[in-house]
């Protein structure tokens, strides 16, 4: 099958950095054919880096080049629902970085699109796609660990000023709930979900250390899934000299264990299982996803449902933080 032609939207740290490097271990299923950036210096340097493509500054004549078949909307979150809408609007499909809206009315807007057009959409949630939370549903899945009771996540290192993804403008000047915590914690709550499916009720607290990163940047959730699992997921971004990411899932007969690279299994009077993960955190599968909904008609895995769910979550957490009470998540 020939690659979808496909246009950027927004060539900031993302679309440079994560996308781009996925979308050439692909290059046979996509191709960059234009790029957008209101910023002519960057529009002009990302287009070249890509291959030389066109480039303009306004993302409506982008939209309207009959060659586009896709977009790639890599903006400040406060610009997806009207991006999404139009792009829509003009027939191509689409893949939006998350979180899919700035709030929840915006979102919930956007879960009327699929009813109202008929190309392919998705998030770019790549957690989806992660190689350890893959494998990590697999074992569960076969039963390696019994039944699952009980998750923590925690995820400590340090933001700051000197760090590429804090210091852009659109994150340090947020128009979304959360800041930071919102814009980085999405990806937690979209892989439990994807991993023990929908939450039930939660209690959560949250402070702001680095006053440079927005509202705040420390966090703690306390839940309770439907399916009775329970867990914690700890997020705090001003950590100092400290940092991991690891993922605990508890069974009655074992415990799964994932960061660092690789994922571990645990049980009682046998050898520690140790498997290296893929390099690839993800994104070359939500490429690779987009492309099969398009050309294959498959379905999509990061879908615009699933991501409002995880931006209600969310939402409802930070709403915990400021009441100090247990809410329905």
């Amino acid at each position: 099958m020939k690659p979808i032609n496909i246009g950027i939207i927004g060539t900031g740290i993302a679309a440079r950095d994560l996308h781009w490097p996925a979308l050439k271990q692909i290059k046979g299923r996509m191709k960059i054919v234009a790029v957008c950036n209101h910023t002519e210096p960057k529009a002009k340097k990302y287009a070249k880096m890509v291959g030389g493509v066109p480039y303009v500054l306004d993302y409506r004549d982008l939209l309207s080049m009959p060659d586009v078949e896709a977009v790639d909307i890599v903006l400040p979150i406060e610009l997806n629902y009207r991006v999404t809408l139009d792009a829509l609007e003009a027939g191509k499909h689409v893949i939006v970085e998350k979180p899919m809206a700035v709030n929840l009315e915006e979102a919930k807007k956007m879960l009327e699109f699929p009813a109202g057009f008929p190309q392919v959409m998705m998030v770019a949630e790549h957690f989806r796609y992660m190689p350890k939370l893959i494998r990590a549903r697999e074992m569960i899945e076969e039963g390696e660990i019994g039944n699952p009771y009980a998750v923590v996540w925690t995820d400590y290192h340090r933001m700051h000023l000197g760090n590429k993804y804090a210091k852009t403008k659109w994150r340090l000047e947020h128009k979304y709930r959360g800041g930071f915590i919102t814009d980085a914690g999405i990806h937690n709550i979209a892989g439990l979900r994807f991993l023990f499916g929908d939450f039930d009720v939660g209690s959560a607290f949250a402070q702001r250390i680095n006053p440079d990163l927005g509202e705040m940047d420390t966090f703690s959730l306390q839940f309770r899934m439907k399916n009775g699992i329970q867990g914690s997921l700890i997020l705090y971004y001003s950590a100092i000299e400290f940092n991991e990411d690891r993922l605990i899932i508890f069974g009655d007969g074992g415990t799964i264990i994932a960061g660092g690279g690789k994922i571990a299994l645990q049980r009682s009077g046998k050898p520690i299982h140790i498997e290296k993960l893929p390099g690839d955190p993800g994104y070359r599968g939500e490429f690779e996803n987009f492309y099969e909904a398009i050309r294959e008609g498959k379905n999509v895995v990061a879908t615009f449902e699933e991501s409002y769910r995880d931006l209600e979550v969310m939402m409802n957490a930070i709403d915990s933080t400021q009441s100090g009470h247990t809410v329905k998540l």
